[in-house]
C-alpha cells in the first residue's frame, strides 16, 4: 500500500509540473486610465507573449520596464513601435488559457492594482473590478455542478497611474498556469489504471493465500 501511495504521489507531481501555456497580448500607451473593461485599439503599440504563470508584481510601474514586469517573456508580432523596455505604466493585458475546475466549489482570487475583468467559458463574467484601485483582492466562488473539467478563461488587466502594479491569479490556492497537457493526462490515466490493477492483484493474492 505504501508503494501504491508513493506512486500515486509521483503521478500527481508530474501532472502538476507539466502545464499548458498562458497566452497574452499587451498594449502600450493605453489612454483608458486603467479601465480594464475597454480593450485598446490595435493602432496602439502591442505584442504577443506567453507566460508560465500569472504572477506579475512591481513596486514602481514608472521605473520598471514592461518586460521586467511580465517576468521577461519572449515577445512576438510586435507592431506599431512596441518597445518592451518602456515602463509598465499605462499598459493593458489580455490573458487567455484554461484552468481545471474541480467538481463543486472553486475559490478564485485575483490580486490586482489596477483594474481587472475575468470571464470563464460557460460562466460569463465572474469578476468585474475594471477601475483604478490600490492593491486589492477580488475573491469569488465558482461552483462546478458536474465532473472536473477544463474551462477557458479571459483575464483583462489595466495598469495606470504609476506606483505599484500587481496581477496575481490563483484558483483553489494555486497560481494559474494552465492545465496539464494532453500527454500528461494520458500519463495520469495510465498511472492510475496501473495502480488499480496492482491493487486488484494484491487483494486477489491475499484472498488466495487466506
Amino acid at each position: 500500500m505504501k508503494r501504491l501511495l508513493l506512486t500515486a504521489s509521483a503521478i500527481v507531481l508530474i501532472a502538476s509540473q507539466a502545464q499548458a501555456t498562458v497566452f497574452g497580448i499587451v498594449y502600450q500607451n493605453d489612454p483608458t486610465s486603467g479601465d480594464a473593461s475597454i480593450v485598446p485599439s490595435s493602432t496602439l503599440p502591442h505584442a504577443n507573449f506567453s507566460s508560465s504563470s500569472i504572477n506579475y508584481q512591481t513596486n514602481d510601474s514608472n521605473g520598471t520596464s514592461l518586460a521586467t514586469f511580465l517576468n521577461n517573456p519572449t515577445f512576438s508580432n510586435m507592431t506599431n513601435g512596441f518597445d518592451a523596455t518602456m515602463p509598465a505604466n499605462n499598459s493593458f493585458l489580455e490573458l487567455t488559457g484554461s484552468i481545471l475546475l474541480q467538481s463543486g466549489d472553486n475559490t478564485f482570487v485575483v490580486g490586482h492594482d489596477d483594474g481587472v475583468v475575468l470571464s470563464l467559458a460557460g460562466y460569463g463574467q465572474v469578476i468585474n473590478a475594471p477601475g483604478p484601485t490600490s492593491e486589492s483582492f477580488s475573491p469569488v466562488t465558482v461552483t462546478n455542478s458536474g465532473a472536473a473539467q477544463s474551462v477557458a478563461f479571459d483575464l483583462k488587466y489595466a495598469e495606470c497611474c504609476g506606483g505599484p502594479a500587481d496581477l496575481v491569479f490563483q484558483v483553489n490556492g494555486v497560481a494559474v498556469s494552465g492545465v496539464p497537457e494532453p500527454s500528461t493526462w494520458a500519463m495520469m490515466l495510465l498511472g492510475f489504471a496501473g495502480l488499480g490493477f496492482a491493487g486488484y492483484r494484491s487483494s486477489r493474492k491475499r484472498s488466495l493465500v487466506g
